[in-house]
């Protein structure tokens, strides 16, 4: 009689073993599933981070290229000024006219609508190509496109094109 409570108590050692092995279980998959959600939600705000870096790089190149617009006027007009206290007569304006905000736009807006051409050989293999585009000066995104590979092969592929060259100095 010992023997069967002794059955009957292993028996229900190894049940409630089971359930708790299937408590942790299902714990494990909810810490998981927080895991995977928490990692979705810092590329989410790393892919926004830049984005909004990208667009204050382009408010501040716009701000740089007009600032420079306007010193550049500014001396064309010192210039044709001295030259006319100097020769007693109008010069003609030595320097092109400057172009104003709104037209440097309007020419980028140009350019991004009909970017370079890239002068590549299609009969060369992936890696060539991408080297070549990157000694041309193109940008990962644009040579993404040309190439039609993923952003990080075409980085990697670049980054290993540099180390190359690294070595060979």
């Amino acid at each position: 009689m010992a023997m069967e409570w002794l059955l009957i108590g292993l028996i229900l050692l190894a049940i409630a073993v089971n359930i708790r092995s299937f408590i942790v279980l299902s714990q494990f998959q909810k810490q998981r599933k927080a895991m995977l959600e928490d990692a979705e939600s810092v590329n989410a705000s790393m892919e926004e981070f830049v984005a909004n870096l990208e667009q204050e790089n382009d408010e501040l190149y716009n701000r740089l290229v007009e600032h420079i617009a306007q010193k550049e006027s500014r001396m064309a007009d010192r210039l044709h000024e001295l030259e006319q206290k100097i020769g007693g007569e109008p010069a003609a304006p030595a320097m092109e006219p400057v172009p104003t905000a709104k037209k440097i736009k309007a020419v980028k807006q140009k350019e991004a609508v009909k970017p370079a051409e890239p002068a590549v050989d299609p009969a060369l293999p992936e890696n060539e190509k991408i080297e070549q585009l990157h000694k041309q000066g193109f940008s990962t995104a644009q040579i993404t496109k040309v190439v039609s590979a993923e952003r990080g092969e075409i980085e990697l592929i670049i980054n290993m094109f540099k180390k190359k060259q690294s070595y060979q100095k």
